[in-house]
């Protein structure tokens, strides 16, 4: 049921906005509101632009309960009437009984059947390329690890791309890279060095045994600087 809103289309005269017909049977009720002499025309139209009148009331009362048949669906109709109604309602069969509406019924499921058997046919090519795309992988654990990666993603703004991201993260590992490779020749530096040092030490005799003299290391030699009890001093 749908309310029918009148305009004012000239003086004395209101007409409905048009509806366009489902069915080809329709009731109207109108309420004027007195019991003055109304009058009340049903239009048809087949374009939705030039109507001619289909069913008219004269002398209507208070209330006028009008049931109209023998229209086609796809038609346009509207409701005319002398007087401004304070309440009006349009109210369409649901059930027009023609063979035309059976056989538009029928080539609607068969569409619907189609509709159905390409989305299926698209479920399973979309599922193929997935299971083709990760391997030995199901598709759901693909699609649960691309939820991942989306979620991750989510963050990833045009101030914040993910190329820039991966460009910190590149940037980062250089100087990192950079940092160990100075440590690195630091240590080996240190190495030699700790080498040099060792290969040094192992040229210097072994000192004297304890005879009671001072030893002093100079120029590759233990010499004798002091002797127990003396002042005897020698280079």
């Amino acid at each position: 049921m749908a309310n029918l809103n009148f305009t004012l289309k000239e003086e004395d005269w209101y007409e409905s906005q048009p509806i366009q017909l489902s069915t080809g049977k329709f009731a109207i009720s109108i309420n004027f509101g007195d019991a003055a002499n109304n009058r009340v025309v049903v239009y048809k139209s087949s374009n939705g632009k030039d109507y001619v009148p289909y069913k008219t009331a004269l002398g209507v009362g208070e209330f006028c309960d009008m049931n109209v048949d023998g229209l086609i669906a796809g038609q346009y109709v509207m409701v005319g009437c002398n007087e401004l109604p304070i309440s009006s309602s349009f109210l369409e069969s649901s059930d027009s009984g023609s063979y035309a509406n059976k056989s538009d019924i029928l080539a609607e499921s068969g569409r619907a059947q189609l509709a159905e058997s390409q989305l299926e046919q698209s479920i399973n090519a979309v599922k193929t390329a997935l299971d083709e795309l990760v391997g030995t992988v199901d598709a759901t654990t693909a699609i649960d690890t691309f939820n991942e990666i989306e979620t991750f993603l989510a963050g990833v703004t045009n101030e914040k791309t993910l190329t820039g991201m991966l460009a910190v993260t590149d940037g980062k590992a250089v100087t990192a890279q950079t940092t160990a490779d100075a440590a690195k020749s630091t240590a080996q530096s240190a190495l030699s060095k700790a080498t040099a040092n060792e290969t040094k030490l192992n040229t210097i005799p072994e000192m004297p045994a304890n005879d009671g003299k001072i030893y002093g290391f100079c120029n590759g030699a233990w010499v004798v600087i002091a002797e127990v009890g003396k002042n005897v001093y020698t280079d």
